[in-house]
């Protein structure tokens, strides 16, 4: 299983944080490092999956060739 995730920096009560978003299932954690958040996120994910098995399917996908940012 796969999912395309975004991450980005925000502050929250004054501290700077990072927001990482699993694109395909709409869940998103955050954490004090880009690792921590992963990980936090993992863990968010493993919980969704336990309460809607269903959407497990949106993440078998074959992997991409590339995946890359286009700037306009």
């Amino acid at each position: 299983m796969s999912c395309n995730i975004t991450v980005h920096e925000e502050k929250m009560e004054e501290e700077k944080v990072f927001v990482v978003e699993c694109e395909e299932l709409g869940v998103s954690d955050y954490g004090s490092s880009i690792g921590e958040a992963i990980e936090n996120l993992k863990v968010g994910i493993g919980l969704f999956l336990e309460e809607v098995p269903e959407k497990k399917e949106l993440l078998m996908k074959p992997e991409p060739l590339m995946v890359s940012r286009l700037f306009l």
